[in-house]
């Protein structure tokens, strides 16, 4: 098998590594600044009932934009010019990402711990441009693979390429939503348009990856790959405009919160659950990621949130937004980087970790928001505490995973690093 392909060589394999270490690095300030928001009592603080959109709007813009995306950006520059045989991407293209992306995220914190309204916004502004460059910044990269493969019909990839030419657009209208945010029904745009056009996009393009290019399980049939991503973005769009609408008075609530469930129904139906769980559950059983396979259960559980009748948002915005990031995208990425790191290891996929640990970190999170929307106050007084606890375990218990986990393989193991994952065949195939 290995003689029917030739291996390119890149200088950007392993450039996941500086990705992946900033990724773990900047939520340690992220999530200081969340607990700044819940401890102070600063106009746009948690305690108070201002500004609530406009704070989940930045908070979740850096987690998209910022931490978590390097991870995805980390996939990206490790994979595509080894996958792709291209030049396209440079180890310029992955400094100058980091650095604007770390500046970024760093001006939008200041910017919260400031505790001025005014101040907040302004640096809020600048961070969120400096995010948007940094990503924008892989755009004219992504489109150069892009020719190259149609000038030397290759095949690129494309399911997998559509994030890295998406992803720029995306934030474009994000920012745009941002900088319009007077306009009425435009921050709700934005917002839904981060995570669930976005980010829901990359969850299942990375979903479909794993199970169909990289353990070849066949779920979905590689024709069906771009109808099902296709139908995913026009029902999350359908979503984000009907947020908007309803936001100006011209559709019900109740139909909004159907349009928002429908993405995400899609997005657990065409992925074949059934099949996926045939190969994964009893005597059948075959290795895989267990942190992408439980991301892609979550996309029903967070569709059934979507549409409950009277589920409480508690202190957020959107509680079933909140969900997708921290279950479905969050184990979707996650998971894919440790499955590409394992594969540069050259470790053998029957004998890699379950990460069950993390699994149960990120449930009691999940069951967190849940029992926020079921209004569950078991613990009296003192209920809304218990679960901003949990929340906050649950994250910081998965960050202190990763870093080990991470430090263990490259500096600890006994196993060797290659420059060349493991079964690259079934990348470029």
């Amino acid at each position: 098998m290995a003689g029917r392909f030739k291996v390119p060589f890149s200088g950007l394999s392993g450039s996941y590594i500086p990705h992946f270490a900033s990724s773990m690095i900047m939520i340690i300030p992220f999530m200081l600044a969340v607990t700044w928001l819940s401890a102070t009592e600063s106009e746009y603080s948690f305690r108070q009932d201002n500004y609530r959109l406009e704070i989940a709007f930045i908070l979740t813009a850096l987690i998209s934009f910022g931490w978590l995306m390097s991870m995805v950006v980390g996939i990206v520059f490790d994979l595509f010019p080894l996958t792709h045989d291209s030049k396209a991407y440079t180890q310029t293209h992955s400094n100058q990402y980091l650095l604007i992306n770390i500046i970024g995220q760093a001006l939008i914190m200041g910017g919260i711990f400031s505790n001025n309204l005014s101040l907040m916004f302004e640096m809020a502004t600048i961070g969120l441009v400096l995010l948007s460059w940094g990503l924008i910044s892989i755009a004219w990269p992504s489109w150069r693979l892009h020719l190259d493969s149609i000038e030397n019909e290759k095949n690129c990839g494309n399911v997998a390429l559509a994030p890295a030419l998406m992803i720029p657009v995306s934030v474009l209208i994000v920012l745009a939503c941002w900088i319009f945010r007077k306009e009425t029904g435009m921050l709700e745009f934005g917002f839904s348009f981060n995570v669930v056009v976005m980010m829901g996009t990359i969850a299942l393009t990375l979903i479909l990856a794993h199970f169909n290019r990289r353990l070849s399980w066949d779920l979905v049939k590689y024709s069906d790959f771009r109808p099902v991503v296709a139908i995913y973005l026009v029902l999350a769009l359908v979503h984000c405009f009907s947020v908007m609408m309803y936001e100006r008075g011209q559709i019900t609530e109740n139909l909004a919160n159907i349009t928002q469930s429908l993405p995400f129904f899609w997005a657990f139906v065409s992925t074949r659950p059934l099949k996926m769980l045939q190969s994964t559950v009893g005597k059948n059983r075959k290795p895989h990621s267990a942190l992408i396979g439980q991301g892609q259960m979550y996309f029903l559980i967070v569709g059934i949130m979507s549409i409950i009748p009277d589920f409480d948002e508690g202190k957020f915005i959107n509680i079933s937004y909140v969900t997708l990031i921290f279950s479905t995208v969050m184990l979707s990425i996650w998971g894919s980087g440790l499955y590409l790191h394992y594969d540069h290891l050259h470790k053998s996929i029957h004998n890699r970790s379950k990460h069950n640990k993390l699994l149960i970190f990120n449930g009691i999170g999940v069951i967190s928001l849940f029992m926020i929307g079921f209004r569950i106050t078991v613990f009296g007084d003192n209920t809304d505490l218990v679960y901003y606890f949990m929340r906050n375990f649950a994250l910081f218990s998965m960050m202190a995973y990763m870093l080990i986990t991470m430090f263990r393989d490259l500096f600890l193991s006994l196993d060797t690093w290659h420059r060349v994952p493991m079964h690259y065949e079934r990348y470029v195939s």
